[in-house]
């Protein structure tokens, strides 16, 4: 195990020396611009970015790379599996033997239908959502969840109405906080 002497520690992370820019601001206003602009559409090109900022297309790449690089921001596509024939949706709460976390988490996120897995505290130790075609694919999927070495209990609850669903979370103005 390495020596931890001399080092100061930042969070979770241990530093020689204090990291450049460790307590700047993670973003600033024209970067909260830039990130509203692209939740309403997340294809704009950089040059209109640039030219509805009026800052140059470069000053643009460079902000956009440094909050991908820094993951503050991704541009994923958004699945409607309601409208890919996925007429089942809903959460599993799941139970399991704490023993086994490591185990029970390798194997939820290799089964099919989970697109979601949170580790929890509570009543429940994992909070895991799916979408299925039919009655026929989540006995199937609960099935498999039930296998796995470790896990106590399955307690599925299903979506009877999508109520809010919305990924355009206001943007923070900034603040110091760790890069």
């Amino acid at each position: 195990m390495r020596s931890l002497e001399n080092k100061k520690i930042y969070g979770t992370i241990f530093y020689k020396k204090k990291p450049r820019g460790f307590m700047r601001k993670l973003i600033d206003e024209v970067d909260s611009k830039i990130i509203h602009m692209l939740k309403k559409n997340g294809r704009m090109p950089n040059t209109e970015l640039a030219k509805k900022l009026k800052i140059s297309e470069t000053a643009i790449r460079k902000r956009l790379k440094r909050l991908f690089d820094n993951e503050l921001i991704q541009i994923v596509a958004v699945v409607n599996h309601l409208k890919l024939g996925h007429e089942i949706e809903g959460n599993i709460k799941i139970k399991i033997d704490t023993k086994k976390t490591e185990h029970v988490i390798k194997k939820l996120d290799s089964i099919d239908g989970i697109w979601y897995i949170a580790h929890l505290t509570g009543a429940s130790d994992f909070d895991a959502e799916f979408s299925v075609r039919s009655q026929g694919e989540l006995r199937d999927l609960l099935s498999k969840i039930n296998k796995i070495n470790g896990v106590v209990n399955a307690e599925p609850s299903f979506r009877l109405q999508l109520i809010k669903n919305r990924y355009d979370w206001e943007t923070p103005k900034g603040g110091a906080m760790p890069v």
